[in-house]
């Protein structure tokens, strides 16, 4: 069995889970919700439909980004569609429809913005270390364990700080946000820990990228027989940024925020632009009338798009100082032309820096 295979098909049992859920949440007959703000259904329809995406994604169903984007569109609009059926006691509402539409669209930005580059150094061993993360059974009850006390502890801290600060929000609303918080941040904690030390584990046994047999010392896989170039067990010296060394924070980092910030400003001005003319078909979505959730969910869905443009300008910006990897040196900008290289790997005569070239000693085309 391939790496992955079992840990995937587990990662679909929970993805039929969440649908389940979802649906049956938006289904149920006469459900009645006490909120602590007007247009708070509004945010629980972003967040689920968001959950949703960001779950189905990984199942490999849709391989293709927009393809999924477009499938879970029209899911969503079929779910909201389907509850003005009589017999299901529910309203079906266009601002609904947009906040799903708004969390599938925060779903699909995170999505393409995260996207690993298949050429940058080191995936090879981070997309095996996944596959065999999410095929143990112990990942899985650590994921549920670390789930389950991050839920527990955002609720009881938001709950203690929400009667210190004397906030009029109901102590259930607190534990429920806190809860939502505790529960990602636990989450991205515990996967992060075990993706790298299952990482470093592939590292030293040299498992094969393809299909995980240990002890590959040679140029292809004795077991599969697929190719495994020297490069794949590159241990980079000092990279933090996309990949490069922290001397490219400017272009990596700090340009980024910047495009981020600046398309931010856009979305705020065009929306002021928008609600001064008083465009109809646009007003249930501007202006102060707006309910407090729908206006929560639009602002997320700015908030997105601006992050998303600044992750894609620092990916952008990685891969094109990667591009010149074997032509100058990444960490101190000497001269590699010349430089000897065995199995695709040479290091820098200057600073020992690690760097990669093609069989033919051409430059890496990381862009």
């Amino acid at each position: 069995m391939q790496p992955g295979a079992r840990g995937t098909l587990w990662w679909r049992a929970l993805a039929w889970m969440a649908l389940a859920i979802v649906f049956t949440a938006t289904h149920w007959p006469n459900l009645q919700l006490d909120l602590p703000m007007r247009g708070s259904d509004k945010v629980l329809h972003a967040v689920a439909f968001m959950t949703l995406a960001l779950v189905w994604w990984p199942t490999g169903f849709i391989r293709s980004v927009p393809l999924f984007a477009l499938a879970a569109t029209a899911w969503s609009i079929l779910d909201e569609a389907t509850q003005a059926l009589p017999f299901v006691h529910r309203h079906a509402g266009v601002e609904d429809a947009v906040a799903n539409l708004c969390g599938i669209t925060i779903a699909t930005l995170a999505i393409i913005a995260l996207e690993q580059d298949p050429r940058a150094p080191g995936h090879a061993v981070r997309a095996l270390a996944w596959r065999m993360m999410i095929d143990r059974p112990q990942a899985w009850m650590a994921c549920a364990a670390s789930t389950a006390l991050g839920a527990m502890a955002g609720g009881v801290i938001l709950v203690a700080a929400q009667s210190l600060l004397r906030q009029p929000i109901k102590p259930l609303h607190s534990a429920l946000i806190g809860a939502t918080l505790g529960v990602a941040v636990a989450l991205h904690a515990t996967i992060v820990v075990m993706l790298r030390s299952m990482e470093a584990r592939v590292r030293a046994q040299r498992c094969c990228p393809a299909c995980g047999a240990p002890g590959v010392h040679g140029p292809a896989c004795a077991t599969c027989g697929a190719l495994v170039p020297g490069s794949t067990w590159m241990a980079s010296i000092s990279r933090s940024l996309g990949g490069v060394p922290d001397r490219h924070w400017i272009r990596v980092g700090l340009v980024p925020v910047g495009v981020a910030g600046l398309v931010l400003v856009l979305i705020m001005a065009a929306s002021i632009a928008l609600s001064i003319r008083r465009l109809e078909a646009l007003q249930p979505y501007l202006g102060p009338e707006v309910d407090p959730g729908m206006r929560l969910v639009l602002d997320a869905v700015a908030l997105a798009v601006a992050a998303s443009a600044g992750l894609w300008w620092s990916r952008r910006a990685a891969r094109r100082i990667r591009s010149r990897e074997s032509i100058e040196c990444l960490a101190c900008g000497h001269d590699l032309r010349g430089s000897a290289a065995e199995s695709g790997v040479g290091r820098c005569s200057e600073c020992a820096e690690p760097f990669r070239v093609t069989v033919d000693g051409s430059p890496q085309n990381e862009g």
